[in-house]
């Protein structure tokens, strides 16, 4: 019987050889319509300005586990679990640099979380250029194309300036 470690083991290098993450991310007003539900709005509470971010692993990762499927249904879950942690960790990378020019960021907060509506996949791509600058995009029923992909809104704090502490009275 082979157990799951020996499917990561097969599978793994495979999908790696094909992995091309790519991302792209731009700024917002931090009043931009596309946030909708309270939870997102709470989540970006405090900051000046918000960050509009999508990320995907390309088409070869959906082939790859569409094809598997075809003959190995059980190495086809472990690379959409694969794939899944590939995409995972492309986001980080990508928090990295943005986390470098930003300072103080939120952490990433996605459509489907809280009452965040899947509905507003299709306006934060169209605000990216994403089906032109990474080849992502939503379709009718909000739902990312390729299915290894990310939309997120990360917001950016506003930087606080504490006043200076007032000398202690003396008596």
């Amino acid at each position: 019987m082979i157990n799951g470690n020996d499917f990561r083991e097969k599978y793994k290098p495979i999908l790696q050889s094909i992995n091309t993450p790519r991302y792209v991310y731009k700024t917002a007003d931090i009043n931009c319509a596309l946030l909708q539900g309270e939870d997102i709005k709470t989540h970006v509470k405090g900051c000046g300005e918000i960050i509009i971010f999508a990320a995907t692993l390309g088409f070869q990762a959906d082939e790859l586990i569409r094809r598997t499927e075809a003959y190995d249904m059980a190495g086809a879950v472990v690379l959409d679990a694969l794939a899944s942690e590939l995409i995972e960790k492309a986001c980080d990378e990508a928090e990295v640099e943005i986390r470098a020019k930003y300072k103080k960021i939120t952490a990433r907060f996605s459509p489907g979380y809280g009452d965040f509506p899947l509905e507003v996949q299709g306006g934060l791509l169209l605000f990216l250029g994403a089906k032109k600058r990474i080849g992502l995009y939503a379709n009718e029923n909000n739902l990312l194309i390729p299915r290894k992909s990310v939309t997120a809104v990360i917001g950016v704090k506003t930087q606080v300036v504490k006043p200076p502490a007032l000398p202690a009275k003396r008596e």
